[in-house]
């Protein structure tokens, strides 16, 4: 199989292609964090700018790829956003206004759900991959299973693994 530049005209036209790197954004925006200044635009321009210049097999792989750079640029922004909080000089604050506020709370939990998918990649690479394609790109099982060469089934009780590993290890 030939690799061809990443140019929409090849796979469809540009507009399908925006409104499904759009789509996978909007799948970030609202899964990783509900943020008002996180908007799916920013995120489809950042994984446009990551992924240029560079050679794609498909533009499932493509899609594939925008994801994972979307779901890094998320997490690296709420990485920023708590550092930021972290930074702000020490007040006193009595007990009872010791309540986190929900985003702070979406915040570590998008980045403890960061960590867990590191760590099942170390496990079982595949098995990531799987969570990342059906989760955060909003791919199909067939789709995930072109994409990784293997049969849709095998994606199924890959992601049936998943959801149960993911659960003990968000406790």
């Amino acid at each position: 199989m030939t690799r061809t530049r990443c140019d929409a005209a090849d796979w469809g036209q540009q507009d399908t292609m925006y409104g499904d790197l759009h789509r996978i954004a909007v799948c970030h925006a609202r899964r990783l964090v509900a943020h008002p200044t996180l908007q799916p635009t920013m995120l489809v321009h950042e994984a446009w700018l990551r992924l240029s210049g560079r050679r794609y097999g498909s533009r499932t792989h493509y899609l594939a790829l925008a994801s994972r750079a979307m779901r890094h640029f998320v997490i690296d922004y709420l990485r920023a956003k708590l550092s930021q909080k972290r930074e702000k000089a020490r007040v006193h604050v009595p007990l009872e206004a010791c309540e986190q506020p929900a985003a702070s709370a979406d915040f570590v939990r998008s980045i403890a759900i960061e960590r867990c998918l590191e760590r099942l990649a170390t496990e079982d690479p595949r098995k990531a991959r799987v969570v990342e394609l059906l989760v955060f790109a909003g791919m199909s099982f067939a789709e995930i299973a072109r994409q990784l060469g293997v049969s849709e089934m095998t994606v199924r009780r890959d992601w049936q693994f998943c959801r149960a590993w993911l659960c003990c290890a968000l406790g």
